[in-house]
């Protein structure tokens, strides 16, 4: 599960574009990266901000794969991924809608054990569909701000902003 996960965020990250002939639309930055701040914390961890790098799908560019880094500094590490689509891809202002998962990976040690061994578990505590308004241009710094619906239980609509730079 572990190697899966951090082979499909390599494959992301050194993903080269490939075209056989310039459509001119190579302007529109493919990568983003930004951080996400939740207004409201969730019962599956209890940090405050996400990182994320995303990365534009299809041949209409609207579509982006999203992963992302989500810790608690505590004994929580979730792990955001979601595919979402944008409205009208060449212009600045969009909704963005999706659907996704939260991989968590936890450690646990007993505090009433003597020699307590640590414990890692792994799951996937919610489904997380984000509905939200979006700024971008083609290249350079974007607006996100919205709700992340995260589905579990309790169902949590979180209040959500983010900055984030597109290349």
């Amino acid at each position: 599960m572990k190697s899966i996960l951090i082979f499909g965020i390599l494959l992301l990250l050194f993903l080269p574009e490939v075209a056989s002939q310039s459509t001119g639309s190579s302007k529109t930055g493919m990568n983003g990266v930004y951080a996400e701040l939740y207004l409201v914390r969730h019962d599956f961890s209890d940090g405050f901000v996400s990182i994320n790098y995303e990365r534009v799908i299809g041949k209409k560019k609207r579509a982006n794969l999203r992963v992302g880094i989500y810790p608690d500094f505590q004994s929580t590490i979730s792990f955001p991924i979601t595919i979402t689509w944008i409205t009208g891809p060449s212009l600045n202002h969009h909704f963005e809608y999706g659907i996704g998962g939260v991989l968590r990976i936890e450690h646990f040690v007993d505090p009433y054990d003597p020699s307590p061994p640590r414990e890692w578990f792994f799951d996937m505590p919610a489904i997380m569909v984000p509905l939200m308004y979006r700024y971008q241009r083609n290249n350079g710094w974007f607006l996100r701000g919205g709700i992340n619906l995260f589905l579990s239980w309790p169902t949590l609509p979180s209040p959500s902003f983010s900055v984030g730079y597109k290349f």
